[in-house]
């Protein structure tokens, strides 16, 4: 971390602004609301992008010379190159790192950033005129206005990539038509699909909505599933439950509540509804699974349960 907090600002003074992952002062919500605008303006094509196996094929001496470029100091420099070195255990067992990044070190999304930020210079330098770039660490789009543009941003991207000895994943890498809003792509966490907004005035317009995919659906239920998921827990009372579950919901709210969310976050809230329903009637031994859901509903939200929606 003292490493990381004094090397940081010196690489902040050069990465470019589409770039929103792990930075001070920049977040997810920034890079959406990049995205929206974006393919508001005629951005109809994009290239949603994902690189195969980032953290774990990140070439050791490429990244040093790289941080090199801004940093001289000796001692900070042999330091990071140890943290790349310092291998991993598996069953008692040390393997050397020979490439890739350290995962769950503090500094590891620094280097990560400094790695990709070759791919926003060489973008903005010479690349611009085929779209936008939008990159949050590893995961990126390119939005552009025509499927020509979109193909050769593709292959532009392949060929920088190929200088980082990187390679794009085949099957999880596309190209988007987002006119007609038959066609979408998920991105930190959101489906993005172009639909028909209708005002309070009966005009009808075109935008992007944002709502969580289904991906981020599965890991909220997921996420509410274990609260209940051990049987100690009939041992709890409803205060309880709802103590735990409050940080949770907050957390949802305040990452998937955009705009256009609210319909997804109705089926999460709910869902979180049954599991409480089932919970309440194992523990008072009522053999009816579902049974008074209504009035469970009551309960939970007199006791200060949080709502995800309104």
């Amino acid at each position: 971390m003292a490493v990381k907090i004094a090397i940081e600002p010196i690489f902040e003074a050069d990465f470019k602004d589409c770039s929103y992952g792990f930075r001070p002062k920049r977040n997810a919500h920034q890079a959406l609301d990049r995205i929206r605008k974006d393919t508001a303006k005629k951005g109809w094509w994009v290239v949603d992008a994902d690189i195969k196996g980032y953290f774990d094929n990140i070439n050791h001496e490429k990244l040093m010379l790289l941080v090199k470029q801004r940093i001289s100091d000796r001692r900070i420099l042999k330091m990071i190159w140890k943290w790349l070195r310092a291998g991993v255990m598996e069953k008692g067992e040390v393997y050397n790192s020979v490439i890739g990044s350290p995962q769950g070190g503090v500094i590891s999304p620094l280097l990560s950033n400094i790695y990709l930020h070759y791919l926003d210079l060489k973008w903005d330098r010479h690349y611009t005129h085929l779209g936008k770039l939008v990159r949050y660490c590893d995961d990126f789009v390119i939005i552009s206005r025509t499927s020509k543009e979109a193909e050769h941003a593709l292959k532009a991207v392949k060929y920088i990539m190929g200088k980082l000895e990187l390679e794009l994943h085949p099957d999880k890498t596309k190209l988007v038509n987002m006119w007609d809003g038959k066609d979408g792509f998920d991105f930190l966490g959101f489906h993005h699909r172009r639909k028909t907004t209708e005002t309070s005035k009966g005009q009808r317009f075109q935008e992007t909505h944002q709502f969580p995919s289904q991906k981020a659906m599965q890991r909220m239920r997921g996420n509410i599933k274990r609260v209940f998921a051990s049987r100690s827990t009939l041992l709890l009372d409803v205060q309880d439950m709802i103590k735990i579950l409050n940080p949770k919901i907050s957390g949802m709210r305040n990452y998937y509540g955009l705009k256009n969310a609210g319909k997804q976050l109705n089926k999460m809230e709910w869902y979180i509804i049954k599991k409480f329903t089932l919970w309440y009637n194992y523990k008072t031994q009522n053999k009816r699974r579902y049974a008074g859901n209504a009035n469970v509903r009551e309960i939970i939200y007199k006791n200060g349960l949080k709502k995800l929606v309104g």
